[in-house]
C-alpha cells in the first residue's frame, strides 16, 4: 500500500489543517498521479514581481502621459509610439539588467511577395525595378527571475529592392514589436491576478501553503478573514 505523509496541503476551510495528515491509497494507484500541481503561467509568483511590475507600470505611465500631453502623435496604442529600447531601459530599471531575460521561441516569413519599383525607370524584367515585400512573424517570452512570464507575438514588415535585406529587416522588426508589446503585457497580468485574489479565486492548497510560506500579502488580505 502507497503512503505519504506531512502533506502541505489544507482545507477551503481555514479551520481544518492536514499538514500531519497520512494518506494511503490500495493497490493499482499510485500516489504520485494523485498529487496536485499549480500552474503558475499568466501570474505573479513571488511577492518581488509584483513590487517590480509596479515599479516598471509607473515608469511606462509617466513617459505614456508626457507622450499623449504633447498631442504629437494623436490616439495611437503606446507599442507603436514608444521606442524599444525604451522600454528596455524601463526593465532593466525595474528588474535588475540579470533579473529578466527574453526568448525568441520563432521567427517565420509569412508572406513574400515583388511589386515594380516606381522610383526606378528601367527594364521591366530588371532586378532593380523589383521592390520585395516580406511580413514576418515572431514570438517572444520574457521571463523574471522568479518564473513569472509573458508570451506575445509580434508582425514585421519590409519593403527593400533586396530580397535578402527585407527578410532580415521584416525579421527583424517582428522581434521588436513582440518584445515591446512582452513588456507592456505585464500590466494586465498583474491587474487579472490582483482581480482574482481580491475574489478568493485561487483556493487550492498549493497556493495557500506557497503564500504562507513566502508571507506573500501584496493586497493586505488577512487570510483569517478570507475564505481561502
Amino acid at each position: 500500500m502507497n503512503k505519504i505523509s506531512n502533506s502541505t496541503s489544507v482545507s477551503a476551510d481555514n479551520h481544518i489543517s492536514y499538514n500531519t495528515t497520512e494518506f494511503n491509497v490500495g493497490p493499482g494507484v499510485n500516489l504520485n498521479d494523485l498529487k496536485m500541481t499549480e500552474d503558475w503561467e499568466g501570474r505573479p509568483a513571488s511577492e518581488w514581481s509584483v513590487q517590480r511590475i509596479g515599479v516598471l507600470e509607473s515608469k511606462i505611465e509617466s513617459f505614456s502621459y508626457q507622450i499623449f500631453r504633447s498631442n504629437k502623435y494623436g490616439k495611437h496604442n503606446i507599442s507603436k509610439i514608444i521606442p524599444k529600447f525604451k522600454l528596455v531601459e524601463f526593465a532593466n530599471e525595474a528588474f535588475g539588467h540579470d533579473g529578466w531575460s527574453v526568448d525568441v521561441l520563432d521567427v517565420q516569413v509569412t508572406e513574400s511577395t515583388t511589386t515594380p519599383n516606381q522610383s526606378v525607370e528601367t527594364d521591366l524584367n530588371s532586378e532593380e525595378n523589383i521592390m520585395h515585400n516580406v511580413i514576418a512573424e515572431a514570438n517572444v517570452k520574457v521571463t523574471l527571475k522568479d518564473g513569472t512570464n509573458t508570451r506575445v507575438g509580434g508582425i514585421g514588415r519590409a519593403v527593400l529592392p533586396s530580397k535578402a535585406m527585407s527578410y532580415a529587416k521584416a525579421q527583424k522588426e517582428a522581434i521588436s514589436d513582440a518584445l515591446k508589446k512582452a513588456i507592456l503585457s505585464f500590466e494586465p497580468i498583474i491587474l487579472e491576478y490582483n482581480r482574482k485574489v481580491q475574489s478568493n479565486y485561487y483556493v487550492d492548497g498549493l497556493y495557500v501553503s506557497k503564500i504562507k510560506q513566502e508571507s506573500y500579502n501584496p493586497l493586505g488580505i488577512s487570510l483569517a478573514d478570507s475564505k481561502l
